[in-house]
């Protein structure tokens, strides 16, 4: 699905829930002490505001980290927000959307981060995989044998750990996809 027709579907889920207005907030702000009153304040607020914690992961989504994450993300952080709350310390409604938005946005930046770091790390093992597939290549046709971790370390200028890591790394990812393959033909022998 396009990112603008999946900005478009959020607008309209984030139009479509109610939202309190900031006198009904006000209301509810007013009566965290008072819980035994009726429905719990603190969920009614909570349910109340998450139209804002969706416009956030709505503006956050990326390719990458679906809208679906970044909501569960935030809504953990409205939740939070919410229920740490002092009764004798009364907020705004102004200010809670400001806390709400604060908190539910640094969740959901850490989580985009944390996504970014790890797409660079596989990007990385991937060039690394590259540099090393050459190097045993370059190895084997100079001298027709498989060459051994230190002598691939000498020519990548790699410890011998990292060839190492790297090698089985690769060999992993060889044995899951011959198994997938495997699996693929199995299945397509039993139709």
């Amino acid at each position: 699905m396009g990112e603008s027709t999946r900005a478009q579907e959020i607008g309209e889920i984030v139009a479509g829930l109610p939202r309190p207005d900031s006198e009904e907030i006000a209301r509810l702000l007013d009566s965290l002490d008072r819980p035994d009153r009726g429905p719990d304040p603190r969920q009614q607020l909570v349910e109340g505001l998450l139209g804002l914690v969706l416009e956030e992961a709505g503006s956050r989504a990326s390719a990458t980290v679906p809208v679906e994450d970044l909501f569960q993300e935030g809504s953990t952080a409205l939740v939070m927000v919410v229920h740490g709350l002092d009764p004798a310390q009364p907020l705004s409604p102004a200010e809670l959307d400001r806390r709400v938005r604060q908190a539910a946005g640094q969740v959901m930046d850490g989580l985009l981060e944390e996504s970014a770091a790890a797409r660079r790390e596989d990007q990385r093992w991937a060039a690394d995989a590259e540099r090393l597939f050459s190097a045993e290549t370059e190895a084997r046709l100079q001298r027709e044998a498989e060459p051994s971790d230190l002598e691939l370390a000498g020519r990548l200028g790699w410890p011998v750990d990292r060839v190492s890591q790297v090698r089985r790394a690769v060999a992993e990812a060889r044995s899951r996809h011959d198994l997938e393959l495997i699996g693929i033909l199995g299945e397509i022998e039993g139709q």
